[in-house]
């Protein structure tokens, strides 16, 4: 006769994804804060007049007197660090959406529903965070997408924002299927907004992600986003 299976410890679905919706939340508020704090750092070069590779010596080899070095030095190297741990943090809450995708569907092929699990709702997921958050919940219904992205350069503006390969664009600051012109529009757009916060709606796995992504010259690459983007 054989042995009666054990009796199984493992999470329900439920619980499964409440812990990875905490988790996930826990991983934005981290995102956001580094965001904050790379802000205010990238605020004191700004106010320097300085970027991230302007020179801090003159043409004769010596300290420019008129810079403050040693804060100057201090941010950049701050900046580097910042901007590696913003990317893994990023790489973490990806891998987690894909589990909660994963999750979702597998709750959804054990009832035959298409709901997610009732007790996390999209609503009181989001409501403690900002619209520049990701919202690992919000499961796309109605919007249409129009774009996808096609490539996307390592240590680019758009790569530290979270916009990854296949991703699918369904708004791009005020740009959505009815007025992108053939993606010409999101081209002038970005050309007017270097330097300045866009808002961006992708669909990644069938889940809604909002980002932010700021366009910027001089970050190593071609363009300021370092992506590209195919009409779909």
């Amino acid at each position: 006769m054989g042995l009666m299976p054990p009796v199984s410890n493992s999470p329900t679905l439920q619980s499964d994804y409440d812990t990875l919706m905490t988790d996930a939340q826990k991983l934005i508020a981290r995102k956001d804060k580094l965001e904050q704090d790379l802000k205010e750092l990238e605020d004191v070069l700004t106010s320097a007049g300085v970027g991230m590779d302007t020179p801090l010596i003159d043409n004769e080899g010596f300290p420019r007197s008129e810079l403050d070095i040693h804060t100057i030095r201090a941010s950049r190297n701050m900046i580097y660090r910042l901007r590696n741990d913003h990317r893994d943090i990023m790489s973490e809450i990806e891998k987690i959406l894909h589990r909660i995708h994963q999750v979702k569907k597998a709750n959804d092929e054990a009832t035959g529903t298409t709901t997610a699990p009732s007790t996390s709702s999209p609503s009181n997921t989001t409501s403690s965070t900002s619209a520049s958050n990701m919202n690992p919940s919000t499961i796309i219904e109605g919007p249409v997408a129009y774009a996808i992205v096609n490539a996307v350069a390592p240590d680019s503006p758009a790569y530290a924002a979270g916009l990854r390969r296949n991703d699918h664009i369904i708004q791009f600051g005020d740009i959505d299927s009815t007025n992108h012109d053939r993606l010409q529009a999101i081209n002038r757009l970005i050309v007017n907004m270097e330097e300045q916060e866009l808002p961006v709606t992708v669909l990644r796995d069938g889940i809604q992600l909002q980002i932010i992504v700021t366009p910027r010259s001089g970050w190593g690459g071609r363009g300021t986003l370092g992506c590209h983007l195919l009409p779909l």
